[in-house]
């Protein structure tokens, strides 16, 4: 056999593989037959030579070698076993794609052999491409999470200011009669109102990081790190947290509205009592299904 450390310098040497190179390359491969040390000498040499000066000849060369290689050994003839067909995937997409005299190969293999294994069923340089487009377009939804944040600190500040404003009114004597003290119950009853939504979007933009970009670092060093409803592993934990929180704006909100009502009549009495029940209902639906991490 020759040596095809020194076949490969005198075909590459200037990046090209011409019609007289073929013919030598050929009389090289199938002498004494084909085997894996000539198999990965044919790869080697479709990536070293420049592909706008190989010709034709080599690209039917590297198809019937490899073919022959694979069908027609001692062990497994006819059949691609499980070992050959590991050898010709790590071949193939070493360099990440499938070029066109790869497909050609696999091609034969498919239309000749007695079995093809799934593990051959490579992607091709485009399908790659396209999913890695899809993948990385996860990294938008950094929009919805800076998005949320800032939104987050505007509510922040916003339910400072009613909480100072309350606490000016309080200090400057204005809460002394009843009707004010009420006014100033609305005021700290409002801050808590938007303080609430604002942690809906904090839960909100640290789920989203977490499921489509990555995990927070404090959360994987310390697993007990954050309470349990703040701990997102899928869409559903993320729904249950953005829900319990939702349900507090809406039972904050339900109080805030009772006392700005003027009540004339029983009914309206009567009604505030139903509001109160549905309110305790919700509340007792909500802890009655804790979540996996509650569990």
């Amino acid at each position: 056999m020759p040596n095809l450390n020194d076949l490969k310098r005198e075909l590459v040497a200037n990046g090209r593989l011409s019609a007289d190179d073929i013919v030598k390359l050929r009389e090289a491969m199938f002498a004494d037959g084909m085997n894996r040390e000539k198999g990965d000498f044919l790869f080697q040499l479709k990536d070293l030579a420049t592909k706008e000066h190989i010709d034709e000849g080599f690209k039917t060369l590297f198809v019937e070698a490899l073919t022959m290689y694979l069908l027609d050994d001692y062990d497994s003839p006819g059949e691609i076993s499980e070992k050959e067909s590991k050898w010709l995937r790590a071949k193939i997409q070493h360099k990440g794609y499938v070029d066109s005299m790869d497909e050609l190969l696999l091609d034969n293999l498919r239309s000749k052999s007695i079995n093809f294994p799934e593990i051959l069923n490579c992607k091709s340089k485009a399908a790659r491409l396209f999913e890695n487009g899809l993948y990385y377009s996860r990294y938008l939804t950094i929009l919805a999470v800076i998005g949320s944040l800032v939104s987050a600190i505007v509510l922040f500040i916003r339910g400072s200011i009613v909480v100072v404003n309350g606490v000016m009114d309080f200090a400057t004597g204005l809460s002394e009669n009843e009707s004010e003290y009420e006014n100033l119950l609305v005021a700290f009853v409002s801050s808590v109102d938007i303080y609430l939504f604002a942690m809906v979007l904090i839960i909100f933009g640290m789920g989203i990081y977490e499921l489509f970009i990555n995990k927070i670092d404090p959360v994987e060093r310390k697993a007990d790190s954050r309470p349990s409803w703040l701990r997102v592993s899928s869409i559903d934990d993320l729904k249950s947290s953005l829900g319990k929180v939702i349900l507090m704006v809406l039972i904050v909100s339900f109080f805030k509205h009772s006392l700005d009502i003027r009540f004339a009549s029983a009914l309206d009495l009567l009604l505030l009592a139903v509001g109160v029940v549905l309110v305790a209902l919700a509340l007792f639906i909500a802890h009655k299904h804790p979540n996996k991490h509650e569990e």
